[in-house]
C-alpha cells in the first residue's frame, strides 16, 4: 500500500500555520508527549486484548480500543512531524510504501527506539529516524487493519476542529473544552480508514 506523505505534511503545515505552532516549540515537548502517547497506546493494547477474549460480553468495547490505538499511533506520527517541520525536504521520505506482512512486536520495538533516536538527536535534523518513525506508524496502523493515511487525515480534521493555545509549561497544544468550542469539535471517524479486522 502506498502512503502519500505529501498531503499528510501539507494538512500539518496548515495546522501549525493557523496557530503560530513552530518545530522549534514542538521539540521542546517532544519526549514527554511521546511517552505520554505510547502511554496511551499501552493502555489500548491491553484493552484490546481484554475485550477480545471470547466471553467478553461487549464487542463495541473492542472497536473502541481499535480507535484509540490508530489514535495514538496518529498522535505520535504528528508529534514527530511537528517536531520535524524544519528537517529538509530531501531528508524526508514524501510517500511509504506497507504489506501486510509486519511483525507488531518488532514494529513497537523500532518505533520506541526510533522516537527516543530522534529525540536525542540535539537539532532534531536526522531524517533517517523520522522517515523510520512515520513508517512504523504506518506499518503497525496497517497490521491492525486500518490505512494510515485515511487515519491520519481523520486526526487532522479533529486536531483542526479545535480552538485553544499553545502552553509554554505543558509543551504542547491545550485544547478549549468550553461546551462553545466543544459543539464545533470533529471527531475522528477510523472506521472510514478500515481494512480489515483486527486479528483476521
Amino acid at each position: 500500500m502506498k502512503i502519500n506523505l505529501t498531503e499528510i505534511y501539507k494538512g500539518l503545515d496548515e495546522w501549525r500555520a493557523e496557530r503560530k505552532i513552530t518545530a522549534e516549540s514542538q521539540k521542546d515537548g517532544y519526549i514527554i508527549n511521546i511517552m505520554e502517547e505510547f502511554g496511551e497506546l499501552a493502555s489500548a493494547l491491553r484493552d484490546y486484548e481484554k475485550f477480545s477474549a471470547t466471553d467478553y460480553p461487549y464487542p463495541t468495547d473492542k472497536q473502541v480500543a481499535e480507535h484509540e490505538i490508530i489514535d495514538a499511533l496518529c498522535d505520535i506520527a504528528i508529534f514527530t512531524i511537528n517536531a520535524g517541520a524544519d528537517i529538509p525536504c530531501r531528508l524526508k521520505d514524501s510517500a511509504i510504501y506497507t504489506s501486510k506482512i509486519s511483525f507488531i512486536v518488532a514494529n513497537l520495538c523500532n518505533l520506541i527506539n526510533d522516537c527516543v533516536k530522534f529525540a536525542s538527536d540535539h537539532d532534531y535534523k536526522d531524517g533517517v529516524y523520522y522517515n523510520s518513525i512515520l513508517i512504523n506508524c504506518a506499518k503497525l496502523c496497517e497490521h491492525c487493519g486500518f490505512n494510515f493515511q485515511i487515519a491520519m487525515d481523520e486526526t487532522i480534521k479533529e486536531i483542526s476542529s479545535r480552538t485553544g493555545a499553545y502552553d509554554e509549561v505543558s509543551k504542547k497544544w491545550i485544547k478549549d473544552t468550553s461546551d462553545e468550542a466543544k459543539a464545533k469539535w470533529y471527531k475522528a471517524d477510523y472506521e472510514k480508514a478500515r481494512l480489515y479486522n483486527l486479528g483476521k
